[in-house]
């Protein structure tokens, strides 16, 4: 697969989605309207830095964002849901370090924070776990 950051953004979603943990029933390559699936994983870039190096070779270091989002229907389903799953995601991460040699290399450490938030008009809980990863690439004019 060529290195690209929307293959990376894909790769994210394939390991929410690979977890034998806690069952996500939705991670798609891109954000949807729709909340009826939960849990849900949203991958998305959330801060980026570009530098041109020299006039054959640039770096972007972007920061994705993996949001997961809960039910709140239960407040201890689901915190216990979220440490079984940040435990298994980064796990994952630690295992695939070029996220499938769609980018150079994940630049750890990566972060995560459990917060509420809201999709699809729906409060939710869940991690946001920040993956920075570096993509080199050769311009072209």
């Amino acid at each position: 697969m060529p290195k690209s950051l929307d293959g990376a953004i894909q790769r994210l979603q394939a390991l929410a989605l690979a977890s034998t943990d806690v069952t996500i029933k939705a991670a798609p390559s891109y954000p949807v309207e729709d909340s009826a699936m939960l849990p849900l994983s949203i991958a998305h870039i959330g801060l980026g830095e570009f530098t041109a190096e020299d006039a054959s070779s640039t770096r972007h270091i972007s920061s994705i964002f993996v949001d997961v989002h809960f039910s709140l229907n239960s407040l201890k389903a689901a915190y216990t849901q979220i440490d079984l799953f940040i435990q298994e995601y980064l796990k994952r991460l630690a295992g695939d370090p070029t996220l499938n040699g769609t980018v150079d290399t994940i630049v750890f450490p990566v972060s995560y924070s459990v917060l509420a938030m809201e999709w699809d008009m729906l409060t939710t809980v869940g991690p946001r776990i920040i993956v920075p990863v570096k993509l080199r690439e050769n311009p072209t004019a």
